[in-house]
């Protein structure tokens, strides 16, 4: 129903109340999503345009309208005439697109899942978003969107009839999980664990344990806090704070507790959970043992949100998560594991120890990890290690991979190759596999390596 959705009236009625100059020719006119890429937008966005170190989006504001932009947010007025379409001038386009989200959200009012983390925060929030729609009407932000740019154009596309909201909250500056939660106060926040991503940014790992703790740290009262116990970054935040707390994991301190895990290959893991006396059987619908927490992670928020422990594992059985470890069969026979959303040190670790343990020759093409400053050729030579004991052909691409290479190679693997595109890279893959062969695509999502999954044989 359109009274659902956010609206052009809404828009300029939202940012004029808060100083800023704004009008609506057209106040029924729909917002169904928000974007700050130009080339994306389709009729019914919000346009947003961000100064950034590299571009401003404000050059880009007659763009977004000719392609059908509902509404934009600028820093100048656009050049042209729009009568249709709701305009707004402000003097800082991310102050004002946070107000205008919280104070949608506000009207909206669903209760909040806010997920940080280093490594599997996608995952956990399409499991958890997965899981939660079986039983409510759950928005959750798309793709990459959480950030303090990300986050408040994720929530363009609320409604009203929504009862759950599920973002993920990212940081690459001290103090931006605690902003975020500002603009979308979460109902019940999950930090899944702390690691080196964004030091290159942040200085140090302690640093960064600061900015993913804020995230629980920030709850309001009546809210719960949804911690990792196997994660010694983590765990200990669990004895400061005041709200409820469902610390998760194998550990003895963990409230809602696993036990062993069966490595089911391809079909996911079985594993049991314990919780306030109760025990249940879970199986995950993602292969690889790395993505338990999640799975964990999801239950911790649906039994926060009131589910109990039987609908919880329930849920995740069925689950039907997008974003991570899509299984692919070309028409050749091959296997295509699709993991290309992002790769970070413990994630890429994680997915090459998973096909490790799956039958047939084992292929890995790999991207380049992003953003860990003085630790990118330890960490990317220690993959190599990591990736010559679980794989039986490696071809990686991007400068940072020639020590992971390097490295697979001098640990006795006999087929590792470096590539200097991805093109050449799934060329050469290409004419490689066979029928039975299984191929692990692992990248950070800047690296577009969707572009490159035809020529092995699978779909973007």
């Amino acid at each position: 129903m359109n009274e659902q959705h956010l609206t052009a009236g809404i828009f300029a009625e939202t940012l004029r109340s808060r100083g800023w100059e704004a009008h609506a020719a057209v106040p029924g006119a729909l917002i169904l999503d928000g974007v700050a890429d130009s080339r994306q937008v389709k009729p019914g966005d919000l346009f947003v345009g961000f100064r950034g170190e590299e571009l401003d989006g404000n050059a880009y504001l007659e763009e977004a309208l000719e392609r059908g932009a509902t509404a934009v947010i600028g820093e100048r007025m656009p050049e042209g005439d729009w009568p249709d379409r709701a305009v707004a001038v402000v003097d800082d386009s991310r102050a004002a697109v946070a107000a205008l989200a919280h104070a949608w959200l506000e009207t909206c009012g669903p209760r909040v899942v806010g997920i940080t983390g280093t490594v599997g925060k996608t995952t956990a929030k399409e499991l958890t978003a997965a899981v939660l729609r079986q039983h409510f009407s759950t928005h959750w932000s798309k793709e990459n969107f959480n950030s303090r740019e990300g986050l408040p154009l994720a929530l363009a596309s609320l409604r009203r009839d929504h009862d759950v909201s599920v973002l993920e909250m990212a940081m690459d500056s001290p103090g931006e999980i605690a902003e975020l939660c500002t603009i979308a106060p979460p109902d019940a926040g999950i930090v899944l664990n702390v690691g080196l991503t964004h030091v290159s940014k942040l200085g140090s790992i302690e640093a960064i344990q600061h900015e993913k703790l804020s995230l629980v740290r920030s709850l309001r009262p009546g809210a719960t806090a949804v911690v990792n116990a196997d994660d010694p970054r983590v765990a200990p935040v669990a004895d400061e704070l005041t709200t409820r707390v469902i610390s998760f994991g194998e550990s003895e301190r963990a409230t809602l507790r696993r036990g062993p895990i069966e490595d089911r290959g391809l079909e996911g893991c079985r594993f049991t959970v314990a919780y306030d006396g109760q025990q249940v059987e879970v199986t995950t619908p993602l292969p690889g043992t790395h993505v338990v927490p999640a799975a964990l992670a999801a239950m911790g928020a649906a039994l926060a949100l009131g589910l109990s422990l039987e609908a919880a594992a329930a849920s995740v059985a069925s689950a039907e998560a997008d974003g991570r470890m899509r299984i692919m069969k070309t028409a050749a026979g091959v296997t295509i594991i699709d993991d290309r959303y992002n790769s970070s040190p413990a994630s890429l670790e994680g997915a090459l120890r998973m096909l490790g343990t799956l039958e047939g020759r084992r292929i890995a093409f790999l991207g380049v990890m992003a953003e860990l400053g003085d630790y990118e050729e330890e960490e990317h030579a220690r993959i190599g290690r990591v990736a010559a004991r679980n794989c039986d052909v490696l071809a990686a691409v991007g400068d940072p991979c020639k020590a992971l290479v390097q490295a697979a190679r001098d640990s006795g693997l006999k087929v590792a190759h470096w590539y200097g595109t991805k093109e050449e890279a799934a060329e050469a893959v290409g004419k490689r596999v066979q029928s039975g062969d299984i191929v692990l695509v692992k990248a950070s999502r800047s690296q577009a390596f969707e572009q490159v999954l035809p020529i092995l044989g699978g779909t973007a």
